[in-house]
């Protein structure tokens, strides 16, 4: 098949044990300690009484050299402008729900979350007699055969009228409704459908989680323009887009900001691609991800793509989802969440690495926000630390 990552498809091994290590190092990565200040989109602490309030810091990714493990370190940069009025909830039943969660993913362990996993893909791989039908009628818009769009939850593509309202494409609900798009990368027969949903649904934001190639493979078009480029108009609708403005928010996130216009009509959408998830595995243990969603978050809705539109998406997107819950006290498991999200995205978080790597994410965001300590996951974080080694991806 050609489904999207084939070639970094992780199989569950339920034979895998994890090794006897009597090596500290391990704990290193654990021990790293998160810190920014109040302001940062990252932070909902507030400064305790009687401590001096710490300067403004940015969380950077360095490599210890001597077990090759990643830390998070802080460094001083420049306030950020675009990161302020991005205040999160900070309830005691927010705590005490995230701080359950951790405890409860450090309980079951890797082992555990493996076979979860395996499990609930078993359960819910199967398309049964979920109808698919418009994904079966237009072939030449799907950029892969086993990667299905169902019609209960897809985009109806209805401007301009008269037009094939196809396109693999999926909402999916969060704290509002229709707040995500899951989607597949545009292929070239289908860049303008893709900005005919952008315009239509007056979508606010777009985040990119591929490149344009990895592996050799082209893995999406070059959709939009870039810098120094002119404006693109869509032949079939007349729909113009022109670039703005962009910048580098990350080392390797890339924001610019798009002008749709129609006549006299005009639209704004932000594009944010980050660029560094690698065509193995799954990122580094840092907290890029859990960044770039705040930096999202109320631009809704919020389309998200990769290449198929389910791993890497389902992952971000299934990260909002439980973070989202959490936020209002709800005591959830990721598997819950992920079982709804492919209810209405089918397939999405494709591996189980990427399912191990979200609970990884969400512990050290509970770890920044001091709702749990390293001690209290210590068991999970060094196994998962174990098993990226295994798999070569630290």
């Amino acid at each position: 098949g050609n489904q999207e990552g084939r070639e970094d498809e992780v199989h569950v091994n339920l034979r895998y044990a994890v090794p006897k290590c009597g090596n500290t190092r391990a704990k290193h990565f654990a021990a790293a300690t998160l810190t920014t200040a109040e302001d940062d989109s990252t932070q909902i602490d507030k400064p305790r009484p009687g401590r001096r309030r710490r300067p403004k810091r940015d969380l950077t990714l360095a490599t210890c050299e001597d077990d090759g493990t990643q830390v998070e370190r802080a460094t001083r940069r420049k306030r950020s402008v675009a990161r302020r009025g991005m205040a999160q909830v900070d309830t005691p039943e927010f705590r005490s729900a995230f701080k359950d969660f951790c405890l409860n993913v450090n309980k079951i362990g890797v082992q555990g979350l493996l076979v979860e996993y395996a499990t609930m893909r078993a359960q819910t791989q199967p398309i049964g007699s979920k109808p698919k039908v418009a994904f079966d009628a237009n072939p030449q818009k799907n950029r892969y055969k086993d990667v299905f769009c169902t019609d209960e939850t897809r985009v109806v593509l209805s401007w301009p009228s008269g037009t094939n309202d196809y396109i693999h494409a999926n909402w999916v609900n969060g704290d509002v409704p229709k707040k995500f798009i899951c989607t597949q990368g545009p292929t070239e027969n289908t860049v303008e459908d893709f900005w005919r949903m952008i315009w239509q649904e007056k979508c606010k934001s777009i985040v990119m989680l591929c490149n344009i190639t990895e592996c050799g493979k082209k893995k999406c078009e070059q959709y939009w323009p870039e810098a120094g480029k002119p404006p693109v108009t869509l032949s079939g609708c007349n729909l113009k887009i022109r670039h703005v403005k962009s910048q580098n928010v990350e080392e390797n996130i890339f924001q610019t900001t798009l002008e749709l216009s129609l006549d006299d009509k005009k639209h704004t959408v932000e594009h944010i691609q980050w660029k560094d998830w690698p065509d193995r595995g799954v990122p580094p243990t840092n907290l890029s991800s859990f960044r770039l969603l705040m930096r999202v978050r109320k631009l809704t809705p919020i389309v998200v793509h990769c290449s198929a539109g389910i791993g890497r998406t389902g992952t971000i997107v299934g990260l909002d989802l439980l973070y989202t819950k959490l936020e209002k006290g709800v005591h959830v498991t990721l598997e819950s969440v992920v079982r709804d999200l492919r209810k209405e995205r089918h397939g999405s978080v494709q591996t189980d690495a990427q399912y191990l790597y979200m609970h990884r994410i969400l512990i050290a965001v509970a770890e920044n926000k001091r709702v749990i300590t390293a001690a209290d996951v210590q068991k999970f974080t060094t196994d998962y630390d174990i098993f990226c080694k295994s798999k070569g991806y630290l």
